[in-house]
């Protein structure tokens, strides 16, 4: 059982990012408000996008996927107003800015994870692996799960520590590996370190993570059929001084970038307010309909 810190020992949180890369925060929504996360959830990936823009990624559709594949969307802040004012929270920068000791914050993207039952492995990365191509190269992520987590049914994975390793590629393999962990241990043996922990977290639904854009994470598949559904919303938050560099890569970011033009602009990569020094408790918005 990995360690769960209160919300209102930011302290004791900040340390325990440190420490470990991560850090796993009490439960703070409800039971309904978790249900009716589901199901807002569910409904993007049904179509239902009441601004009418798509997001920029979206795998998984209704009668074509195969129903025991992962569900995958990102930037459905876009998409629902409801999302984005869960991804913008200002709390959500300012636990970010406080772990991380950064001056200010921006949005980079939200991904949506649903893993159904007998759902694949996702290969173990490290999230700085997608920003290469900004300075600095870095993210951290606020993850929020609306199910209780089991470690047979496809949980995240964390490796403590790990966000101290140098950053490595991406796998090529990332959503159907043949061994989830093994880019991590090679990385591990690389590092110095022989026998890498694996924490795979069993937290109740309205658990809150915050990681390290560096630390080794991801999901062993599902050894669990029936109601054992995995439904996970993440924003990935950047430093709000990050800037384009003039490296390779970001499909997704650079169809927001101008020519001529290095900067994140505000439009489509979100700054969070001037953060609080002392970060305040999360919240949901009032539980709304999904039509």
């Amino acid at each position: 059982m990995h360690p769960i810190i209160a919300w209102d020992e930011p302290g004791a949180a900040r340390e325990r990012f440190h420490r470990d890369g991560f850090v796993v925060m009490e439960p703070v929504f409800t039971p309904d408000q978790c249900r009716w996360a589901r199901d807002r959830l569910a409904g993007l990936f049904a179509g239902r996008f009441p601004t009418g823009i798509y997001p920029d990624e979206w795998y998984w559709r209704e009668g074509l996927s195969l129903p025991d594949a992962t569900r995958h969307m990102a930037n459905a802040w876009k998409s629902d107003q409801v999302i984005a004012s869960i991804v913008q929270a200002p709390w959500v920068g300012d636990w970010i800015a406080y772990v991380t000791g950064w001056p200010g914050t921006r949005l980079g993207q939200d991904t949506i994870w649903i893993k159904p039952p007998l759902a694949r492995a996702s290969a173990l990365h490290q999230d700085n692996s997608f920003v290469g191509f900004l300075a600095p190269a870095t993210m951290s992520t606020c993850w929020m799960t609306f199910d209780d987590t089991r470690a047979d049914a496809a949980t995240i994975e964390y490796v403590p520590g790990s966000h101290r390793w140098p950053t490595v590629p991406l796998p090529a393999d990332f959503h159907d590996p043949g061994d989830h962990r093994a880019r991590m241990r090679a990385s591990a043996a690389a590092a110095g370190v022989a026998d890498p922990a694996v924490v795979q977290l069993e937290v109740p639904a309205g658990t809150i993570v915050f990681h390290d854009g560096n630390v080794w994470h991801g999901a062993a598949a599902s050894q669990r059929a029936g109601t054992a559904w995995r439904h996970t919303l993440a924003a990935h938050v950047l430093p709000v001084d990050a800037r384009f560099t003039t490296a390779s890569g970001g499909y997704i970011y650079r169809r927001y970038q101008l020519p001529d033009d290095d900067s994140l602009h505000d439009a489509f990569f979100p700054p969070y307010p001037r953060p609080d020094p002392r970060p305040g408790r999360p919240w949901l918005p009032a539980l709304a309909s999904t039509s």
